[in-house]
């Protein structure tokens, strides 16, 4: 068995190309993380079981680019 342990998101316009990503702890806990803009400091948003599928897809205006799993 698997479980997704973070998404990898894209965004590319007139500012450039940028990418963000959001962590899931064992506990299900969605932390959010953008080194541009808040450097060192990882947001804490909700637990998984709170997120529509539908809604981890994209963030603001950036898209899902790559899912990161772990083994069981």
């Amino acid at each position: 068995m698997y479980r997704v342990c973070g998404i990898i998101y894209h965004k590319d316009d007139e500012t450039g190309k940028h990418f963000v990503c959001r962590f899931i702890d064992k506990a299900g806990g969605v932390w959010f993380h953008d080194g541009a803009k808040y450097k060192d400091e990882v947001i804490y948003y909700d637990n998984i079981v709170n997120f529509a599928p539908k809604k981890l897809q994209t963030f603001d205006k950036y898209e899902m680019k790559l899912v990161l799993y772990t083994k069981l």
